[in-house]
């Protein structure tokens, strides 16, 4: 159900998702499996959740794959537990953009302004997460454990540096810049809300790989999208 506006978001939502995921395939920012979850999440995300978290999450999946694409030519040391070099697959998408898309759903059949919120804390959460992972094992100095605090190797599940907290909260930050754009009725709250929520959804995933996880998986470091 809806009205013809609604179709027209829903088509353009299809229509742009198609172009990102075989563009972003070619690029080699995606593997194959990947192109299909892309295309319904971005679907989902523009036709329900509208333009601003349409672009917000656009911008997040450009920035994390340019970030990780500046590693792939960066020479690791030996003290990072981390293999930069891959490209997203299916499964890490869906791991952020299930979520994203069901508050989506959920805003459009329930017009709570706290489910569009929550779709932006989900991609502030992945925004954060992926700046600190890309960013924090490029000389991130000391790393400690969440789960112990003790000094671990870079790339480590649930390991914490300076150099990466600092970009998790940029992440946040530009998030909840995006979602104090037009959402909700007092847009400072709104960005102020959404930015917490994505630094600390940040150190809780953090948390729960060190807890978790071990020791990161050279094929698939970390949880969220990169993490």
């Amino acid at each position: 159900e809806g009205n013809a506006d609604d179709h027209i978001m829903r088509s353009q939502g299809f229509t742009l998702s198609l172009v990102v995921a075989y563009l972003a395939f070619f690029l080699t920012w995606l593997t194959l499996d990947a192109t299909l979850p892309v295309i319904v999440v971005g679907t989902i995300i523009l036709g329900f959740g509208g333009w601003i978290l349409a672009i917000s999450v656009i911008v997040f999946f450009i920035t994390g794959s340019l970030l990780s694409r500046l590693n792939r030519d960066f020479e690791m040391p030996d003290n990072v537990s981390v293999i930069p070099e891959r490209r997203r697959d299916g499964l890490q998408i869906w791991a952020n953009g299930f979520w994203a898309a069901l508050f989506c759903v959920l805003w459009f059949l329930i017009p709570v302004e706290q489910f569009l919120g929550a779709a932006f804390g989900v991609i502030a959460t992945a925004t954060a997460d992926t700046w600190a992972t890309e960013t924090g094992i490029r000389k991130p100095g000391k790393t400690i454990s969440l789960k112990n605090f003790k000094s671990v190797k870079p790339g480590t599940d649930g390991g914490v540096s300076l150099k990466g907290s600092l970009f998790a909260i940029l992440g946040s930050l530009m998030i909840g810049f995006f979602a104090s754009q037009g959402h909700g009725s007092d847009p400072l709250s709104t960005f102020a809300v959404v930015t917490i929520s994505g630094f600390l959804g940040c150190l809780i995933d953090s948390y729960i790989g060190a807890t978790y996880q071990g020791t990161q998986n050279p094929e698939n470091p970390g949880s969220l999208w990169l993490s």
